[in-house]
């Protein structure tokens, strides 16, 4: 089963009492494998204007859903990302920290493992960004098998790795050597995780990431007692979508 991404990506880094935020969703928020249904236009049409609403910096699109909303007309935004092609980005923060983002592209012949090639050019991408960022996050689409190669291949690596796609949701875990930490969502978008950063990695042979000491996990469940945002409320009622 393909899982639902939604990240609350933050960045307690300088100023604790009031740090900055950098809100990421995942891929497969829209629809799921092609193997499901597409859900009907009006549906997806809703889905993009509530994201529009919840004020993400950076949602990843897959490439099915990519098809999806282009044949239902949907038109695409500008905090939308997700391409044929590996993606990479910097985004800088209030406090002045920059992030690297880098959006892998989709397998498109996966096999038993992720192409050589597609591990080089994460490498390369890593090594891009890393002179001109304090932290590297990969978004991924790949599913729960390629990612854990992922983290546990050699050459630079992200910082963090948000997967999305079949496989088990994981509220954290980090690679063989602690360097890389590893977070999957759990399935039907009924869950928010957030990430919170004590501290941002050094890049040295003695760094490692540690709960509670320099990052912290917390996976937020979606029930029937948080409130309903009044303004996606008012989008369900005037669109008439269920």
């Amino acid at each position: 089963m393909a899982r639902r991404a939604t990240y609350l990506h933050s960045l307690s880094v300088s100023d604790p009492k009031q740090p900055p935020v950098l809100k990421l969703a995942g891929a497969y928020e829209f629809t799921n494998n092609p193997d499901v249904p597409i859900p009907p236009r009006k549906r997806l049409a809703f889905l993009a204007k509530a994201f529009d609403l919840m004020g993400y910096d950076i949602l990843h699109v897959s490439e099915h859903e990519r098809a999806a909303l282009k044949k239902a007309g949907v038109k695409p935004r500008k905090y939308w990302r997700g391409a044929d092609l590996l993606e990479s980005q910097v985004l800088p923060l209030k406090n002045g920290v920059k992030v690297g983002l880098i959006i892998l592209p989709p397998l498109h012949t996966p096999g038993k493992t992720v192409p050589p090639q597609v591990l080089a050019q994460v490498s390369q991408a890593v090594l891009k960004l890393r002179p001109h960022t304090s932290l590297v996050i990969a978004m991924s689409a790949w599913g729960y098998f390629y990612e854990q190669e992922l983290i546990n291949s050699s050459g630079a690596l992200p910082d963090l790795v948000l997967g999305s796609g079949p496989g088990i949701g994981l509220v954290g875990t980090k690679s063989t050597n602690a360097k890389v930490m590893w977070i999957r969502p759990f399935a039907q978008g009924k869950s928010v995780e957030r990430i919170d950063l004590f501290a941002l990695p050094e890049h040295n042979a003695n760094f490692k990431w540690t709960e509670e000491q320099n990052i912290r996990m917390t996976l937020f469940g979606l029930t029937d007692q948080v409130s309903d945002d009044r303004h996606v409320l008012s989008l369900i009622q005037t669109m008439g979508t269920d």
